[in-house]
């Protein structure tokens, strides 16, 4: 993530660097440029409640392009697909199944840190 001319990065996976971020250096997030390796409609709702500027990923579900769409967002990818799938492959990533029905950045939020 790239803000006015700071770069972060993290070698955690998933949405924790995202959390990090928003509980602890919120500012830095808005009107940040994100570039990840997948995003899926919780890292999402995650990155708009930051109010960050552009995103770009290789892989990205259609859940979380709808969400830029909605909050007009400029997203940039490499493949669309329909869901994220979890690290073994045998289901849907469990971020992307606990906001599937969420659509209040603030409530995904929420949703995430009372796990």
């Amino acid at each position: 993530m790239v803000s006015d001319g700071e770069v972060f990065t993290s070698q955690e996976r998933g949405v924790k660097p995202l959390l990090f971020l928003l509980k602890e250096k919120k500012e830095f997030l808005k009107g940040a440029s994100v570039a990840d390796k997948v995003i899926g409609k919780a890292a999402a709702l995650l990155m708009v409640l930051g109010e960050i500027k552009e995103v770009h990923t290789l892989i990205i579900s259609e859940p979380a392009i709808k969400v830029f769409e909605k909050h007009n967002i400029p997203c940039f990818y490499d493949k669309k697909v329909t869901r994220i799938v979890n690290r073994t492959g045998d289901g849907l990533c469990p971020m992307e199944t606990l906001c599937l029905d969420v659509e209040n950045p603030q409530e995904a939020f929420e949703r995430i840190t009372s796990l």
